[in-house]
């Protein structure tokens, strides 16, 4: 994918800005913008990542104007926007990839627990924990019902305008306030 117009004189611009006038750079930013963003959109899911990486790709193209040689320089950006895409994706899988760790660990350490509790549990705990669960705050009650009723933790940081690592966090935080509240619950003498 290549967008080399005729009418644009991207020689004598990049000339211009090689000499120091580098508020010309805008006109790039203007002529290849669409270029730059069209192939980041095609392969981008959120139209975030395609503006982040589209200002990062002319950012890299700013400095490195030196090291570009007459030819092609829509070929030469998409070049650099493969290269930060690359980036981009590699990392995601090792945002990813130490997710899956974090859950698997966080599972290993809880999951004696909640088998135990499973055991444990009465109809009057169920009645305590549900009681507990009303005591939480109005987002963590949200995101507990919303984990046990098995709603992604993606749906659910989109509707609550949270990313999916602090819903993780909120639900670890909710769980500690389930278990004290229980505790405390089960220490009061029966009626």
């Amino acid at each position: 994918m290549t967008h080399e117009s005729t009418d644009f004189p991207i020689e004598s611009v990049i000339a211009s800005i090689r000499r120091g006038e580098t508020d010309k750079f805008r006109l790039i930013l203007r002529e290849y913008g669409l270029l730059v963003r069209g192939y980041l959109a095609a392969r981008l899911h959120h139209q975030e990542d395609v503006e982040d990486l589209a200002q990062e790709v002319f950012l890299i193209a700013f400095e490195r104007l030196d090291s570009y040689e007459p030819g092609h320089f829509g070929a030469w950006l998409v070049g650099i926007a493969r290269n930060q895409l690359r980036n981009h994706w590699r990392a995601g899988r090792r945002r990813a990839d130490a997710m899956d760790r974090f859950r698997e660990e966080v599972g290993e350490v809880i999951e004696p627990e909640l088998d135990e509790i499973s055991r444990e549990f009465s109809p009057s705990e169920i009645d305590r924990l549900l009681h507990c669960i009303s005591l939480l705050p109005d987002r963590l009650r949200r995101i507990v019902r919303a984990g046990l009723e098995g709603t992604r933790a993606a749906s659910l940081a989109e509707e609550l305008g949270m990313n999916a690592n602090a819903i993780y966090q909120a639900r670890f935080r909710a769980h500690g306030m389930l278990r004290r509240c229980m505790r405390q619950l089960k220490e009061l003498p029966s009626e």
